[in-house]
């Protein structure tokens, strides 16, 4: 069986779909993977066959670049899998009669949570305005040729109303927001996507306090006010602290560290997270997933985009606590963590969200599925 996956350049979207491949080509599957040409070597690690398109700095050229590729290829493959926001995906399988898969990295969209996604203040904050939406989804189809044979002049709606007859989604069904309205049918929930990872080979030993791990994931911009006050927090407490700044901050900017608190620009997070008692972290799904496999309780500042959902759901669920960027300071920050190091009922909620994720469908249960119902549709 021969599989074409798209997707575009955004790493939190690409990485948990490589165990997918992974598990694709173990059942085996011919799979290629693509993407821009600069992102050839992640793909070829996954073992799948790379395709490239040219990259961009935009949303709408990237989708054009990778449309026009897919549409030469995908007469060859038997079916395909495409990441929610190539929106074009479903279009691209219906009009060659192939059968379409759909993968959410996020919780799944519908249009209560697109309309949150919208209001964050992250990057989709500009179509918060319907003649944007339009006059920016007419532009990519005009480009594209196939103005008249979409059905919508929306690509939001598209991605709304208009799924797939299966859906992939990587999170559990409890923490999915307004999971009544995602039929069972059409909407599997592997929870997280686990996969040996090729990460910095740095050993960590915990030295027998407790260890809180701080990180903003790798979209947010670092921001010293924060990153000062997480050190300025946990001075002279008794617990060990590592900060993860990312690559776009520069650790030097930072003054009077601790010996407690270790500052790094990056981290192999699931060797950490295996050893951590309390996590502050933006919300990202993929960190929210490694929390959930580790057991781990969280502190949860959101940003923009899913993270203000993702936030509101672990504390709903009593897995930790959210809090505000904006009126966040080192007290507060100090006194939210050391709470949650002897409660122990968020102990219990996590350790409950812990075995529901060890025993969630996972990657191989996604790719049995793609198997199953291409070869059903084949027929």
């Amino acid at each position: 069986m021969r599989i074409l996956f798209i997707n575009l350049p955004y790493y939190g979207h690409f990485v948990p779909t490589i165990g997918l491949v992974q598990e694709l080509i173990k059942m085996g599957c011919q799979v290629t993977y693509l993407m821009p040409y600069d992102w050839e070597k992640r793909v070829k690690e996954s073992g799948a066959d790379f395709q490239g398109y040219e990259n961009h700095k935009k949303l709408s050229e990237q989708i054009k670049n990778a449309c026009r590729v897919a549409e030469e290829m995908i007469r060859e493959y038997d079916g395909v899998v495409y990441e929610q926001f190539f929106f074009l995906g479903k279009h691209l399988a219906d009009k060659y009669n192939k059968p379409a898969v759909r993968i959410f990295t996020a919780p799944a969209t519908n249009e209560k949570l697109m309309h949150e996604y919208i209001n964050s203040g992250g990057p989709l904050g500009i179509f918060k305005y319907k003649w944007v939406v339009r006059s920016w989804t007419k532009e990519i189809l005009k480009a594209l040729h196939i103005e008249n044979t979409l059905q919508t002049d929306n690509w939001l709606d598209e991605i709304i109303h208009n799924p797939p007859a299966l859906n992939l989604v990587y999170t559990l069904r409890e923490f999915q927001p307004y999971e009544e309205e995602f039929e069972p049918k059409k909407y599997l929930f592997l929870g997280a996507s686990v996969y040996d990872r090729k990460e910095q080979a740095r050993q960590y030993k915990k030295q027998g306090q407790p260890l809180i791990y701080i990180s903003l994931g790798t979209v947010v911009k670092g921001k010293r006010k924060f990153f000062q006050s997480c050190v300025e927090a946990f001075r002279d407490e008794d617990v060990e602290v590592i900060l993860s700044t990312g690559l776009l901050f520069d650790k030097n900017k930072l003054k009077n560290i601790p010996k407690n608190v270790h500052i790094y620009t990056n981290v192999p997070q699931t060797e950490v997270l295996k050893q951590t008692d309390v996590f502050v972290t933006h919300g990202g799904m993929n960190s929210i997933s490694e929390a959930f496999i580790y057991g781990v309780p969280m502190v949860v500042v959101p940003f923009m985009s899913d993270q203000p959902v993702n936030a509101r759901r672990v504390e709903e669920l009593g897995l930790g606590v959210q809090l505000d960027y904006r009126t966040l300071n080192k007290v507060v920050l100090k006194q939210t963590v050391l709470s949650l190091l002897g409660n122990q009922h968020t102990k219990v909620n996590v350790l409950r969200m812990q075995e529901q994720i060890h025993s969630a469908p996972g990657n191989a249960g996604g790719a049995e599925a793609i198997i199953a119902y291409v070869r059903e549709t084949l027929k």
